[in-house]
């Protein structure tokens, strides 16, 4: 398997993860705020841009 290949293998993972515990936790607190599909989509959201995040993080360069 390629860098590139394992690279990108690892993106679509931190994906799907951080979706996965977007949306479960979005239909945990459904109950909660009154209404389980716009937290759903809110958990799912904001889990794909945790996930954007995660994959386009710059490295700090050492002065």
């Amino acid at each position: 398997m390629s860098k590139k290949k394992a690279k990108r293998n690892s993106e679509q993972g931190t994906y799907a993860l951080c979706i996965t515990i977007g949306l479960i936790v979005g239909v945990g607190l459904g109950p909660l705020l009154g209404s389980v599909l716009i937290t759903t989509v809110i958990g799912g959201i904001a889990g794909a841009l945790t996930a954007y995040a995660f994959n386009h993080r710059k490295a700090k360069r050492k002065p």
